[in-house]
């Protein structure tokens, strides 16, 4: 039960970030950065002094259910959201995300049904006018506020799982998968030619979802070591569809690899057992990379996601040749 509550909670706070922080007030606000940068700003604090006590809220759960708290009172004003309230709304977000993926530690299923679901909806929904949304905004996090006193109730894994590190070029390539996310994601919104998520094709795109997800989640251990390189291959394919204009293929392979990565950062993050350091992270490759990528789509600059692509793949190929001949070398010895 608790599980299911859990997932629940994931998957509400999922959907918030999608249909209301991203998609949501960026259309509102017609993608003006000048009438919405409070929110970004909220964020990186928020992000920034997740770590710390303050006061009463000295609990990590206690954070979890004032932050969704809060949450859900700036969504009352929705869709006439100004600088405070998206101030208070960044910090809200900026808080409550390090401490969602702390808690998901281990429980992969969850994640992945999580993810699942918030792409299938989002998709689904994605047509739906983004001013109209206050009442999605203000259900999503009441059900997220709701799970959130639940949350210590959440079964602990049966086996002990060891905090992990991640090298800065894992950290950068995350970065650079947001960016590459958000301005692919950013240029397909605003064409008039490949509109996928606003033709018939928006079906394909949610299976393709959930078919990314779970293979992500199935061979999350298998292709371990391969991760990078095979989101890397299919950003570049992504990318390409693009340019070729092929809508049907570009609807099978951009979310394919949508679902992959961000389970694949998911899993990676949650391991991480440093809040401090999660927070940071949080705020290089989510607010930094993916305003980035948001603001190069914006100013047309979709090549730069091109030419990050082929610094990746080479990055990529370069430690698979010197990985494999090391490997040959020390078998030979």
């Amino acid at each position: 039960m608790f599980n299911a509550l859990f997932t629940l909670f994931v998957a509400s706070e999922f959907c918030y970030y999608l249909l209301i922080a991203q998609t949501g007030i960026i259309e509102v606000f017609h993608s003006d950065i000048q009438a919405f940068f409070t929110l970004p700003l909220g964020g990186i604090l928020g992000s920034l002094l997740v770590y710390r006590s303050f006061g009463w809220l000295n609990t990590d759960q206690k954070k979890i259910i004032f932050f969704v708290g809060l949450q859900a009172l700036c969504s009352l004003f929705y869709p006439s959201l100004n600088l405070v309230v998206l101030g208070a709304l960044g910090i809200s977000l900026g808080m409550s995300a390090p401490l969602l993926i702390k808690f998901t530690k281990g429980h992969y299923t969850e994640i992945a049904i999580a993810l699942g679901v918030t792409y299938a909806l989002s998709t689904a929904l994605f047509t739906y006018e983004p001013i109209l949304r206050g009442n999605l905004a203000i259900g999503l996090s009441l059900i997220a506020f709701a799970c959130s006193f639940f949350i210590h109730r959440l079964p602990e894994h049966p086996e002990e799982i060891e905090s992990e590190s991640l090298s800065i070029y894992a950290v950068l390539a995350m970065a650079v998968w947001a960016f590459l996310d958000a301005n692919l994601f950013e240029t397909l919104s605003r064409s008039s030619d490949i509109s996928i998520w606003r033709a018939e094709t928006w079906h394909i795109i949610l299976v393709f979802h959930l078919v990314g997800m779970g293979v992500a989640y199935l061979l999350r251990d298998t292709l371990r070591e391969h991760h990078s390189f095979i989101i890397a291959l299919l950003f570049a394919l992504s990318y390409m569809l693009y340019a070729a204009r092929e809508a049907v293929l570009l609807s099978m392979i951009y979310p394919f690899v949508i679902s992959y990565y961000n389970f694949v950062i998911m899993k990676r993050l949650s391991r991480l057992g440093n809040l401090r350091l999660l927070g940071m992270i949080m705020v290089f490759t989510g607010w930094i990379a993916g305003g980035g990528g948001l603001m190069s789509a914006l100013g047309g600059y979709t090549y730069v996601g091109v030419m990050m692509i082929c610094v990746l793949l080479c990055t990529e190929i370069y430690s698979f040749i010197y990985q494999t001949s090391q490997k040959r070398i020390n078998h030979v010895q």
